[in-house]
């Protein structure tokens, strides 16, 4: 071979070296983390869902997603352990995070669910037992990704603010980022700033008022990241506005050229070419253990493709009866998702309907029971959660009479009839249940469902335990006959309960005053065989013991 044709040769193999580099550079993976069930500090309401939209938007850019839902610290490092290993030299990372997250001397920390209380003085709980911004990105970085997209949807509010004083101060946002070349952020709201999770109480939208907004944007063609920031900057400034509220999100850009996660293919800019087909991941939960599966593409079967076909026109009733003629042995994971989207399209007005109690409750046990595949389903169970407790306020504001009993009664088949196996979805239900009753009737009449949730996995526990609303529950139950349903619930909570309840119980016994008081003759026994009381005390219960 010439010396001439063997320079040709080297050249040629040079370059499809760097083609075949540059196209295996383009795969796009991320990693989604949406963190509602905090179990010591204020659980949050859109934080799972903003996680959820955003992953089902990147799927659609070609992005391999890995979704993670109310993490626990460990739940957490293993989820960063997945993405890193998912995280080859040259790929676009991009981290999503929803959920609290805490500033401490210029370094932000994102919050996993079982961040312990934290008050004032103990800041260094925070740092052993959350997660700093920074280091996320160094490990993005580490592994070789040419971008690194950071979207920090955690500037809610103080977690660990409380009452009198106590509690840790800080603004609840977060603190202004200086990232390394090749990293852009986009934080929820500006430096110090807090951010909405809803615009109001009665605001129905399932994502943060940042989210909303993010997934229209991110599915934008041709918008740059800075584009994509300058339009939310301008949109959520406006929604916040219209509440009175200040929200600017903030961004930091330090990536060389520009970047497109949505091309048309009318534009090229630097950095973005083809993309791999989406991939989906799913990390189970340590809260929920329950994250949905990924779906098949669609089965070339024509009965399946006219399903397809009405999913996509969003015929949610015509499909909801078409998918009941599907035949048992085709039943797999696709025709299961698309039962989850009929009963999502379909249920999903019921929430904020104006329908009568009983209708929108029986359009509920329609779906559970002809598809059974959806009683553990997270995203049908928050649905159905939403639906029903809404339902039953209605029910107990316009009853009376036996007709609250009737409520009442109606509302404990309905939180119980949620399996026990489907991690916290039952005990969220039975306390938002409680909260509910106790709003609506009385506190009294919590104390039962506070109890159903104590029937869940002993992991619950310590949530149901230092629920705000149980001591009040618990001291207005122990006030009841012994024989009523309320008096047997509250015994049973303060067993199971004692240390964060047994102060309170105990206290209340020298506000007593007669002999004859319920309440005395419902917590003597516990405390006395506790060995809880001494003094005067012990021997008022003593005494109302042996009679």
């Amino acid at each position: 071979m010439s010396k001439k044709n063997l320079c040709l040769a080297i050249l040629a193999l040079s370059v499809a070296i760097s083609f075949a580099a540059t196209a295996r550079a383009e795969k796009r993976v991320a990693l989604l983390v949406g963190n509602n069930a905090y179990q010591n500090v204020p659980r949050l309401q859109t934080a799972v869902n903003d996680a959820r939209s955003v992953g089902t938007t990147l799927r659609g850019l070609g992005f391999s997603v890995i979704l993670a839902e109310n993490q626990s610290r460990r739940a957490m490092s293993e989820a960063l352990l997945a993405f890193d290993k998912a995280i080859e030299p040259g790929d676009i990372a991009l981290f999503f995070f929803a959920g609290h997250g805490f500033e401490i001397r210029g370094q932000n920390y994102l919050l996993p669910t079982d961040i312990p209380e934290v008050r004032e003085g103990q800041e260094e709980l925070i740092r052993d037992s959350a997660f700093p911004a920074d280091r996320i990105i160094d490990r993005l970085q580490a592994r070789g990704a040419r971008t690194a997209v950071l979207v920090l949807d955690a500037c809610r509010n103080n977690p660990f603010e409380r009452s009198g004083g106590r509690g840790l101060k800080g603004s609840g946002g977060l603190a202004a980022m200086t990232p390394a070349e090749g990293v852009f952020i986009m934080f929820s709201a500006g430096a110090k700033q807090t951010a909405l999770d809803r615009l109001s109480n009665t605001d129905r939208a399932s994502n943060s008022v940042f989210t909303r907004n993010l997934i229209h944007r991110l599915a934008e063609p041709d918008l740059t990241l800075v584009q994509i920031a300058k339009r939310l900057q301008i949109e959520v400034k406006q929604l916040a506005a219209s509440v009175g509220r200040d929200q600017t999100p903030a961004y930091y850009d330090q990536v060389v050229g520009e970047i497109v996660l949505n091309s048309s293919g009318h534009t090229t800019p630097a950095g973005i070419g083809l993309t791999p087909p989406p991939q989906a991941a799913a990390l189970l939960s340590d809260i929920d253990k329950r994250a949905a599966e990924a779906v098949p593409a669609p089965s070339a079967d024509p009965v399946i493709a006219e399903l397809d076909a009405l999913a996509a026109a969003k015929s949610w009733s015509e499909l909801r009866d078409h998918l009941t003629t599907v035949r048992p042995t085709a039943r797999d994971a696709h025709w299961a998702s698309l039962a989850e989207q009929a009963a999502i399209g379909e249920l999903t007005p019921l929430a904020t309907s104006a329908r009568p109690f009983g209708d929108r409750l029986a359009a509920l046990e329609h779906y559970a029971k002809t598809f059974q595949i959806l009683n553990d389903n997270p995203k049908f169970l928050a649905l159905r959660a939403s639906i029903g407790l809404s339902a039953f306020g209605d029910c107990l504001e316009q009853s009376y009479g036996t007709g609250l009993n009737d409520c009442r009664r109606e509302l404990d088949g309905f939180v119980r009839t949620t399996p026990k196996s489907v991690g916290t979805a039952r005990a969220d239900l039975a306390r938002d249940a409680a909260r509910l009753v106790g709003r609506k009737l009385n506190r009294s009449a919590a104390a039962p469902f506070f109890a159903i949730a104590i029937e869940a996995p002993a992991e619950t526990n310590a949530a149901v335990c230092t629920d705000r609303d149980l001591t009040d529950a618990v001291i207005a139950a122990l006030s009841r006959p012994p024989d009523w349903d309320e008096a047997k619930a509250a015994e049973a909570l303060t067993e199971a309960c004692w240390s964060t309840l047994g102060t309170a119980v105990v206290a209340q016994v020298a506000r007593e005053t007669g002999d004859n008081s319920y309440y005395l003759g419902n917590a003597c026994p516990i405390l006395l065989r506790r060995d809880a009381l001494t003094g005067l005390r012990a021997a008022r219960c003593r005494e109302i013991k042996s009679r």
